[in-house]
């Protein structure tokens, strides 16, 4: 299974959040409990760099792109 940026990945792909390279630049979304080994889906991404809406935790959580370049995905 190959490790993808959560930023580069489509509506309704999943994974588990494996790798977080910068965990300020994602501190809001670890407090929420996002944490590697967290089962993702991508609900929504918004057109150019917009933001990116992810599932995870029981909840719907949308984040900036630039923050979703430092998180990588194990698909499958």
């Amino acid at each position: 299974m190959s490790l993808r940026r959560l930023s580069d990945l489509s509506p309704l792909d999943r994974g588990i959040l494996e790798r977080v390279d910068a965990a300020e630049a994602v501190l809001p979304l670890i407090e929420m409990g996002v944490c590697p080994g967290e089962s993702i889906v991508v609900a929504h991404v918004a057109p150019g760099r917009g933001p990116i809406a992810i599932e995870a935790v029981g909840r719907t959580i949308a984040l900036r792109r630039e923050a979703a370049d430092h998180l990588w995905v194990r698909m499958g």
